[in-house]
C-alpha cells in the first residue's frame, strides 16, 4: 500500500478511481503465477521495452498476442492517465471473439469511462482525445454489449459540441505525426464509422443526427487526398450508401492490392506523402524542396511489410467487400502468421521515424492484426 499512497499524493500524478482499482487487483494477485490478465504492480509502471524490428520472433499464437495488448493498454492508463489513439484507444476495438471474456479488456473499458467522468471536474482535454476516444467506446459498445453505455454517450455530447458547422473538428491536434495526428479527416471518418455502427435511436435524433449530417457533408467535400484517407473511406463505406461511388471504391480497393509487398504484406509508409521530422506547424510550402528533401525526407517504407501497414490494409478491404478467400487477402493473412514477434507484437516502426520514437504504431498495428484473425480464421 505505500506504493499507492506515494503515487497518489505524488505532485505529478493524479489516479482516477478505475486506475487505483486496477492497483489494487494488481496487488492482490501478485504473488500468484503471472497469466494474461493480470501483472505486477511493477509490470504496469515500469517503462515501456524499446519496440524494434530486430526483436526476436516466434510461432504464431493469438494468446500471446492478446497478452501483449493487454498489458500495454492496462498500463497506459496507470502510466499516462488518458485514453490515446495509438494504445488504449484502439485497444477498445478489439475483437469480441478474442477479447469479451478477458478481465482486462473491462479493465481498460472501465478506465476509459473513469476518466471521461473526471471531464466534469478536470474540465475537456484536447479537442481530438474527446473526440477519437468517443469513436473508441462507441465501437466497443456495440461490439462487446450491442449498445450506449452512460459515459460514452457523456462523451459524445461533448464532442458534438466541438463539431464544426463544416463537420470537422479544427482544434484537431496537427503535429504532424501520421496517421492520427496529421490532418482532420482522420477524426471524422473514425467517427463516422463509429456512428455506422451505433443504434438508429441514437443517430436519429439530434444531437448526432445533425452532427452525422455534417460528417457526410465534409466528406463529401473533402477529398481523400492520402492512401490511408481513402481506405478509411472503403470503411466508412460499409455503413453509408451513395458515399463513395463505385468507380472509386473499385479503384481504391485495386489502390490498396497494387501496394501489397512480395511478402504477402503491406508497408505503413505506403500509406501517405508523409515526411520524417515535419515541423510541427507550418507545413513544407513555404520551405526550399531541396532543402524538405534533405531534412524532411519521406517516411520509412519496410520493404517486408509491417504490422500496422498489413492489418490496417487487409481490415479496410475485409470491411470494403474483398472476401478473405481473394488470394491477396489469403497472403497478408499468413504474412500475419508468420511475422508476429515473440513478445506476441506485430512491430510497426514510428511514423515519425525520430531517433527517440517508442514505436507505439505497434500497439494499433497488433489491434489490427487480431481484428483482422477474428475475421478469417
Amino acid at each position: 500500500m505505500l506504493v499507492i499512497d506515494k503515487i497518489i499524493n505524488g505532485n505529478d500524478m493524479r489516479l482516477a478511481v478505475p486506475t487505483i482499482t486496477l492497483l489494487l487487483h494488481s496487488l492482490s494477485v501478485s504473488a500468484e503465477p503471472a497469466d494474461p490478465d493480470s501483472a505486477a504492480l511493477s509490470d504496469y509502471l515500469a517503462p515501456y521495452a524499446e519496440y524494434s524490428a530486430d526483436d526476436p520472433y516466434a510461432h504464431f499464437d493469438i494468446e500471446r498476442a492478446a497478452e501483449f495488448i493487454d498489458n500495454a493498454a492496462v498500463k497506459w492508463g496507470v502510466k499516462h492517465e488518458c485514453v490515446t489513439c495509438h494504445t488504449n484507444g484502439h485497444y477498445l476495438m478489439v475483437p469480441p471473439k478474442f477479447f469479451k471474456h478477458r478481465p482486462a479488456a473491462t479493465e481498460v473499458r472501465d478506465f476509459a469511462e473513469g476518466w471521461i467522468d473526471s471531464w466534469e471536474d478536470e474540465g475537456l482535454p484536447r479537442t481530438e482525445i474527446v473526440v477519437a476516444p468517443s469513436a473508441f467506446l462507441t465501437i466497443n459498445n456495440i461490439q462487446m454489449d450491442g449498445e450506449l453505455r452512460p459515459a460514452t454517450i457523456d462523451a459524445l455530447q461533448e464532442t458534438w459540441t466541438l463539431q464544426s458547422e463544416e463537420g470537422h473538428w479544427p482544434d484537431w491536434l496537427k503535429c504532424e505525426w501520421p496517421p492520427f495526428e496529421q490532418d482532420d479527416h482522420y477524426g471524422v471518418t473514425l467517427l463516422t464509422i463509429a456512428m455506422g455502427m451505433a443504434p438508429e435511436s441514437y443517430t436519429s435524433v439530434d444531437p448526432a443526427k445533425t452532427g452525422i449530417q455534417r460528417m457526410l457533408n465534409y466528406l463529401q467535400h473533402h477529398k481523400p487526398e492520402e492512401v490511408h484517407h481513402r481506405a478509411m473511406m472503403l470503411w466508412v463505406d460499409k455503413y453509408y450508401d451513395d458515399l463513395v461511388s463505385a468507380e472509386d471504391r473499385e479503384r481504391w480497393i485495386g489502390e490498396l492490392l497494387a501496394l501489397q509487398k512480395g511478402s504477402g504484406g503491406w508497408a505503413s509508409g505506403d500509406l501517405g506523402r508523409w515526411r520524417q521530422r515535419a515541423p510541427e506547424t507550418g507545413g513544407y510550402s513555404h520551405l526550399d524542396p531541396d532543402f524538405v528533401q534533405r531534412e524532411y525526407p519521406p517516411v520509412m517504407i519496410d520493404p517486408n511489410g509491417d504490422g500496422y501497414g498489413t492489418g490496417f490494409v487487409l481490415y479496410s478491404l475485409l470491411q470494403a467487400g474483398v472476401p478473405a478467400s481473394h488470394d491477396q487477402i489469403k497472403e497478408g493473412v499468413a504474412w500475419l502468421k508468420r511475422n508476429q514477434q515473440a513478445d506476441g507484437k506485430w512491430f510497426t516502426n514510428s511514423l515519425r521515424n525520430e531517433y527517440d520514437t517508442s514505436n507505439f504504431l505497434t500497439h494499433t498495428g497488433t489491434v489490427f492484426a487480431l481484428m483482422v484473425l477474428a475475421e478469417t480464421i
